[in-house]
């Protein structure tokens, strides 16, 4: 198999990525249209490479983590061009205008959870799955289940009567 002929575990993060370069640019081939423009994807693709590549606790499954979990990010992205199809050409950062309110809704949460509960809802909002935190802390995905159960339960009252 090409894809697995170096070790992975001693690349550096850009060999990483001129390495998955190709798988890239097919997912963004195969969600490309309808709104969604290929270089687009392609960006996001890349973008979500970054993150697969830092999220992947043990390098050796490199390439099946990727294969299984890029192409989710580029759907999701293609949809969310799809959206933008009617909106008028504006360009703005959602990052500088809504800065001050995530930061007061991160500082809400970390007064109302526990340090363990913030550590976790901080993974959920990053895109690790249920079971992806259930391996990353070595517990059952019920243990997880029950966890993000009791973090729902603390932010619901405060975030539902906020609006």
């Amino acid at each position: 198999n090409p894809m697995n002929d170096t070790n992975e575990t001693t690349m550096t993060e850009d060999e990483l990525i001129e390495k998955y370069a190709p798988m890239v640019k097919a997912t963004a081939r195969r969600y490309a249209g309808r709104g969604a423009e290929y270089e687009d994807l392609v960006q996001e693709g890349f973008l979500a490479l970054l993150i697969l590549i830092r999220k992947c606790a043990d390098k050796k499954w490199l390439t099946a983590y990727i294969a299984k979990r890029l192409p989710g990010y580029v759907r999701t992205a293609a949809q969310r061009y799809r959206g933008l199809e009617f909106i008028p050409e504006v360009v703005f950062d959602p990052f500088e205008e809504d800065r001050r309110k995530i930061i007061e809704i991160i500082h809400t949460i970390k007064k109302i959870l526990l340090p363990e509960e913030y550590i976790i809802a901080r993974d959920v909002l990053e895109g690790w799955s249920q079971s992806d935190l259930a391996e990353k802390y070595d517990i059952s995905q019920q243990a997880v289940s029950a966890r993000m159960k009791k973090i729902r339960a603390k932010l619901e009252p405060v975030f539902l009567n906020r609006e």
